[in-house]
């Protein structure tokens, strides 16, 4: 990839990932949701194929070229890991209901753009945040 498209593939990226990922999180911590109503809400954003097993909701989707893992316990009880995987392979969020955690080089072999996304997804990821095209075009395709 040259220069232009890694930065507009790291623009894409992010324009994705930030409202993605405050949007799954206010569902993470939505207060009193039925777990019916919290699964309904994560397949709008296409967070597909939970598991129920002794009151907790797990999840492992892949979207965008994310790799997506959910584990839900009940509200403010959760853990939230987004990787990244090809060109972005090392990018990695890791939240749960005390924090956030967002690093670039989480594996071995990481790749250059992977620091890059990680800076620009903490440079946009704060309030408020705008719901950009490229994350529209996600909900409704």
């Amino acid at each position: 990839m040259d220069i232009d498209n890694n930065a507009r593939a790291t623009k894409s990226s992010v324009e994705f990932l930030v409202p993605f990922t405050k949007i799954l999180v206010n569902h993470l911590s939505a207060p009193d949701i039925s777990i019916e109503d919290f699964k309904k809400e994560l397949e709008k954003i296409k967070v597909i194929g939970f598991v129920e097993k002794d009151g907790q909701i797990e999840s492992i989707s892949v979207i965008n070229n994310f790799r997506v893992y959910v584990l839900y316990s009940g509200t403010r009880n959760f853990l939230l890991r987004i990787e990244g995987t090809k060109d972005f392979l090392g990018f990695c969020i890791l939240l749960t209901n005390k924090g956030m955690n967002v690093n670039g080089d989480a594996c071995i072999g990481s790749m250059p753009l992977a620091n890059n996304l990680k800076d620009e997804f903490l440079e946009n990821y704060k309030s408020p945040y705008l719901v950009t095209e490229t994350f529209l075009n996600f909900v409704s395709g």
